[in-house]
């Protein structure tokens, strides 16, 4: 994601937006399913929880090229309408911005600090970032740990969580620096 769209949001350690992640999957039932329903948890179960967020499906012109935006106080989730038919279809880039837009919904509405625009120069720690946090969000509630095995390569994780090889990829770099495999 470009810097110059992020936010500067509230510090928040890797451990604990993957903790949040978890918890989606855990309140769902569905930490044992590798393949995370993200379009119907969002869709359907997400909008019979929680009746005051709405779920809208907007034009190209209504997202203004955005392909999903999630309302700061917590209001309303909204995809695009392309960004919407790939997800239902299984389109990896898709399903990643539902599952990031979800991180948003989760991570930065309703916050004790609001989220600020960060200036376009400035580069955010990832720690601070809106946009890493809720890619962080995104890459574990798509491709959790217990599912992934240090002899897992990027092919294995793209056939088993629905994911883009660069997703895989960094998850899996991502998990190699920290000593995991």
């Amino acid at each position: 994601m470009n810097d110059m769209y992020d936010f500067r949001a509230p510090a928040m350690s890797w451990a604990q937006v993957d903790a949040a992640a978890d918890s989606v999957r855990e309140s769902f039932r569905l930490v044992d399913v590798p393949y995370f329903p993200v379009v119907d948890v969002v869709e359907k179960l997400l909008a019979n929880r929680f009746e005051e967020i709405s779920f809208e499906i907007c034009t190209h012109a209504e997202m203004d090229g955005a392909e999903g935006l999630t309302c700061p106080k917590g209001k309303f989730i909204r995809i695009r309408e392309d960004v919407y038919d790939e997800a239902c279809t299984g389109g990896v880039r898709a399903r990643f911005t539902f599952a990031h837009e979800l991180g948003h919904l989760l991570l930065h509405t309703d916050a004790e600090k609001p989220l600020a625009r960060a200036l376009s120069t400035e580069r955010l720690k990832p720690f601070r970032s809106a946009e890493k946090q809720a890619n962080r969000f995104a890459s574990t509630l798509l491709m959790p740990i217990q599912h992934i095995s240090p002899f897992d390569d990027p092919e294995d994780l793209m056939q088993r969580f629905g994911v883009s090889r660069p997703a895989a990829g960094y998850r899996l770099d991502d998990l190699q620096k920290k000593g995991w495999a």
